[in-house]
């Protein structure tokens, strides 16, 4: 269901906070802990579809991944296979995608056991992340196929004109700015004409909150997420019309991921628990935050007129 939001929020960002986390610090520290989570190392919430269990969180997140990619809308058939970077084996694919923020690559890792015709490049910052995302690849079979680089998404080294889509799940919001403008601007580069870019992530619905409580909470969890501010939806489909892109679809996917918000307190707990007993809960201060953030999410989730999570797909002309 497209939405129309306010487009002139400007002079707008995050507030100061001095115990912000730094982004490779966040994900070097509390990476690790995302295991709790997913046994596949997704670091996203799940998209709920009639047919699945909202008890079981695994498949829920695999589908958001899934349905993601079935934004991009790919043709189905072309006159020949290809790839836009020669690929030593010599072998041709029909689509090359790329994985803005690709964390440990388990979403591109799915996306290449299910479509062999496909090649996904993703990128991430984390020297961590890119050793063991291409074990994983590696262990999987599948490192021709879905490969980790490590470079930042929004100046990647891939020449223009590269890819066939581009997504971004819940990794956009690391991007500077409530426009999210520099990862917008480096998809645009990248992508070629006619394809598209998709991204799930949480935004702002106008200007962030402002009340005592929720802006408290907004800070926590941002800061301890390694966020300087969570897009808004206004700005970033601005921007998005500036860089060239098209046929802007904002689609409200909030109810769709409550059931995999509801597995927070379960995860968070058994977490928990598990570290009382093996560390003692000697966890650092990114980790404690982390875990913080984790909890006070869904309390952000549930200021509807202030926030909202969206998968936003766009067609660059």
């Amino acid at each position: 269901m497209a939405t129309q939001i306010r487009d002139d929020v400007t002079g707008l960002g995050a507030q100061e906070n001095d115990s912000k986390v730094d982004l490779l610090q966040y994900y070097e520290e509390a990476g690790p802990d995302y295991e709790a989570w997913s046994q596949h190392f997704h670091m996203h919430f799940g998209y709920y579809r009639r047919g699945l269990r909202p008890w079981q969180l695994e498949p829920m997140l695999d589908e958001m991944t899934r349905q993601v990619v079935r934004r991009l809308a790919l043709p189905e058939a072309q006159s020949e296979p290809v790839c836009s970077e020669p690929i030593r084996e010599q072998k041709k694919y029909r689509h090359r995608l790329l994985d803005m923020g690709c964390g440990l690559g388990a979403s591109l890792r799915l996306v290449a056991a299910e479509n062999p015709d496909i090649v996904v490049d993703g990128v991430t910052l984390v020297p961590w992340q890119v050793r063991k995302a291409k074990q994983m690849t590696e262990d999987s079979g599948l490192a021709d196929r879905a490969r980790v680089h490590q470079q930042s998404y929004t100046a990647t080294e891939f020449g223009p004109a590269t890819f066939d889509g581009a997504y971004a799940i819940e990794s956009s919001c690391h991007a500077e700015g409530l426009h999210k403008r520099a990862f917008i601007e480096e998809a645009a580069r990248v992508l070629k004409p006619g394809s598209s870019l998709v991204v799930a992530d949480g935004f702002f619905k106008g200007r962030p909150p402002r009340g005592v409580f929720l802006s408290w909470v907004t800070r926590v969890v941002s800061s301890n997420w390694a966020v300087e501010t969570f897009a808004e939806i206004g700005s970033f489909t601005k921007a998005l019309r500036e860089a060239g892109f098209q046929d802007i679809e904002v689609e409200d996917a909030s109810w769709r991921i409550a059931p995999s918000v509801f597995h927070v307190p379960r995860v968070t707990l058994g977490f928990l628990l598990r570290r009382l007993i093996k560390e003692r809960l000697r966890l650092s201060r990114v980790r404690w935050g982390h875990l913080l953030a984790c909890v006070l999410s869904p309390v952000l989730g549930m200021a509807r007129a202030r926030f909202g999570y969206f998968i936003v797909s766009a067609k660059k002309k």
